[in-house]
């Protein structure tokens, strides 16, 4: 009888429901991603990102797309709803600011991701630009809260088109801050190329210089699309050269204006689209960043009156 009971006082270890939660919110973000996608755990102290996700092309191709992961479980998120975006969401709150600077000092994209444990869903929110989008609170606040959405889940295609958008955005930031710079400085010159090359004797050639301003705006605005994940609807540099010589076959001259004349209304509508984007991420959604940190550019996107271009150059 004394040895029944004796066992019944021996004590064992514990596993604490953290590390459960943990364990539950680490397979819930394995089954979320592509199951192609590489997911790396960090094996050192961690500082706040527990793993690295790299994603891999549809066609099996590794180009370094590489993103931090922060991973945090919760068992119910508390949704409310937003009728003006159609979506619900939540706040993930209390992340401190030492963590939040070692995120935004970090070369690659950082990403929240919460798994909700009782639904087995994974919901995600990109650092930085949020970061951005309250950039007072995160120079005078001790913690930051993070938003999250319905619309932010890895759970079926538009969540993850969303996911690739994000990721997209925030790696080419910085050619965003430097394109949106040459774009707003030069959009008078820019503009009345664009507009002037219109409608002009359909059989005179380009001239070298013409083609070289022409070639620039072109690239300019599909960086900028890419930059922003506007779609670009215009034809290949290569295809517009190679109609050109199809039609013409003209030994010197490259272009011709019957090329410029289809092309350039295409490149004024894409420029009017990519002005208002820039706009409103400079004087709304990142407001307080860009009027902090590059205050030239936001001065600039602030004071630009995109219904009337036609003041740059008149």
């Amino acid at each position: 009888m004394s040895n029944r009971v004796g066992r019944k006082n021996i004590k064992y270890p514990q596993r604490p429901s953290t590390h459960i939660k943990e364990t539950d919110s680490w397979k819930i973000l394995q089954n979320s991603v592509p199951s192609e996608w590489l997911l790396r755990g960090v094996t050192e102290r961690d500082y706040g990102i527990d793993c690295y996700l790299e994603m891999v092309g549809r066609d099996g191709s590794v180009r370094g797309d590489l993103i931090s992961i922060q991973l945090k479980g919760a068992e119910s998120l508390d949704w409310k709803q937003n009728n003006k975006q159609n979506r619900q969401e939540a706040t993930f709150s209390g992340v401190k600011i030492e963590t939040i600077n070692y995120w935004m000092n970090l070369a690659v994209p950082v990403f929240l991701c919460v798994a909700e444990t009782t639904t087995k869903k994974l919901y995600f929110a990109p650092i930085k630009n949020q970061v951005r989008t309250q950039y007072k609170k995160s120079t005078r606040q001790k913690s930051l809260s993070f938003l999250l959405s319905t619309k932010h889940t890895l759970d079926d295609d538009q969540g993850l088109l969303n996911f690739i958008i994000c990721y997209i955005q925030e790696k080419n930031f910085k050619d965003l801050i430097e394109l949106s710079r040459l774009l707003l400085i030069h959009l008078p010159q820019y503009y009345g190329f664009i507009i002037g090359n219109q409608e002009l004797d359909p059989f005179l050639g380009v001239e070298p210089d013409d083609e070289l301003m022409f070639t620039h705006i072109y690239m300019t605005l599909h960086k900028l699309c890419n930059v922003l994940a506007i779609d670009w609807d215009i034809k290949w540099l290569s295809d517009i050269y190679d109609e050109d010589n199809k039609t013409w076959k003209d030994s010197y001259y490259n272009l011709h204006n019957l090329t410029f004349t289809q092309i350039m209304p295409q490149l004024n509508k894409t420029l009017v689209v990519v002005l208002e984007s820039i706009k409103n991420i400079i004087t709304e959604f990142q407001k307080e960043f860009w009027e902090s940190k590059e205050y030239i550019i936001y001065r600039k996107a602030k004071e630009l009156d995109i219904s009337n271009l036609d003041s740059l150059i008149w």
